[in-house]
């Protein structure tokens, strides 16, 4: 019968790690990487650096709010190669002259080995874009899908691409925000319990399965 393995993961910056769920102690145990070692009590529990190997996968659930969203994922233009603009700017180049000339002021790039995700653009003319995208280098032909109908978020201004449930934390955080720059420590705790609540139901509504509940030692069975 194979065992059962857990994991979980955590993110700093850009970068998602995974780790592995270990219950031996850490004292039996030589790490590869002590910054992982033991972080439960006395180290009977703990997550440490996956050092078992997957060979079938393994399904990671993850969901963020983007800085743009992308409108319309129908409308796309094939660009083949991107160069140097003389310069230091990104120009990406479709010799259709598939690219819009006007109307544009975000790009998403998609399945290039270097430049995926939001661009904002300079200049747009016929069979080329010239990018705000710094670029010092030489002409790279590669294939690579560029999404035109897009939103981005600039300023204070834009609308925020939140689901409606979501919209009430961010209420209860802007108001934590506001209760510390006044000193009201006693509100700034409530709005910021409240923030975490709706962040904790929201994430709990997306775990697919039965739901087992065990009464305590006193409950009725």
């Amino acid at each position: 019968m194979a065992s059962r393995r857990f994991y979980a993961y955590y993110i700093r910056g850009s970068q998602l790690a995974l780790v592995e769920h270990d219950n031996i102690s850490g004292s039996g145990q030589t790490l590869g990487q002590p910054s992982l070692d033991d972080i439960g009590p006395s180290g009977a529990l703990s997550w440490k650096s996956p050092v078992k190997s997957i060979t079938d996968g393994i399904e990671i659930e993850y969901a963020y709010s983007p800085r743009y969203r992308i409108n319309d994922t129908s409308v796309t233009v094939a660009a083949d190669s991107y160069d140097e603009d003389g310069t230091g700017l990104l120009k990406i180049i479709d010799a259709g002259n598939g690219l819009p000339t006007s109307g544009v002021t975000y790009i998403v790039i998609s399945g290039s080995e270097k430049w995926n995700g939001l661009h904002k653009v300079q200049t747009l003319n016929a069979g080329y874009t010239i990018l705000e995208t710094k670029y010092n280098g030489a002409s790279v032909t590669e294939a690579f899908t560029v999404y035109t109908d897009v939103s981005a978020i600039e300023d204070e201004t834009d609308t925020i691409d939140l689901p409606e449930y979501l919209t009430k934390a961010l209420v209860y955080y802007v108001k934590a925000k506001v209760a510390e720059d006044q000193g009201d420590i006693e509100q700034k705790d409530y709005n910021i319990r409240e923030f975490r609540r709706i962040l904790e139901k929201h994430e709990s509504s997306k775990i697919r399965g039965p739901r087992v509940m065990i009464p305590g030692g006193h409950g009725i069975r």
